[in-house]
């Protein structure tokens, strides 16, 4: 089976998934970046208001580039973490400041997929975790730069969620995870409405209420 190779070798488990961690954090930094781009760009071609002349942006195009200077970033300038490291911070052609939160990204990525191998070492439910943490730590970053959850997030917790139950990989049932998420989904659009009431103002955020929805596929409704 897969996992024997990890029994034989203990140790490659924590390797490969802090490596791995490493690799999708430093994806998570271009998809939190392009797809808000890529959603005001959809919008505005929807009610005609994109220029003809502008280009699309997408997930894989174009290549990574620095903002200030617009020079395409090099392969040996593209290794997560190290090369933040390396280049002091800094773009090696105008020397502009790179910002922390890339490599904090995926420092904070590498950390949740090590800390997953560990805690649940030779487990589906392990790389189900890994996949959550994924989720949120993009949607996490979006809603602190755009004040919003882009549905695709939310779904997407919702969804490894319920696929981990139903592939028994996680500690609930399939129908505990399904009740989860009704019973997080009613909760929370009950306080909702009824904060909208008292303070007159939208209190909870809709993206906020399908996210606790969601993690309801992953704790089940006691827990919410």
């Amino acid at each position: 089976m897969f996992f024997d190779v990890f029994q034989q070798y203990p140790a490659a488990m924590p390797v490969l998934a802090t490596v791995g961690g490493l690799i999708i954090g430093s994806f998570l930094n271009v998809v939190i970046w392009r797809y808000p781009i890529m959603l005001r760009q959809q919008m505005a071609e929807f009610h005609g208001e994109m220029p003809s002349t502008q280009s699309k942006i997408s997930l894989a195009l174009p290549r990574s580039h620095c903002p200030h200077c617009q020079q395409t970033i090099r392969v040996r300038d593209n290794i997560p973490l190290l090369s933040w490291l390396m280049l002091k911070g800094r773009c090696r052609d105008c020397q502009a400041k790179i910002s922390k939160r890339y490599p904090l990204v995926e420092l904070l990525t590498a950390l949740a997929f090590l800390l997953a191998s560990l805690v649940w070492p030779e487990s589906g439910w392990a790389l189900a975790v890994m996949i959550l943490s994924a989720w949120l730590i993009a949607a996490s970053v979006i809603d602190l730069d755009n004040q919003w959850l882009p549905d695709v997030f939310t779904q997407g917790v919702l969804w490894t969620g319920l696929i981990a139950a139903w592939a028994q990989q996680s500690p609930l049932t399939l129908q505990d995870a399904v009740t989860g998420v009704l019973v997080g989904f009613i909760t929370f659009y009950s306080l909702r409405w009824i904060a909208g009431i008292v303070l007159r103002k939208e209190a909870l955020g809709m993206g906020d209420v399908l996210l606790f929805a969601a993690l309801g596929s992953w704790v089940g409704a006691l827990s919410l």
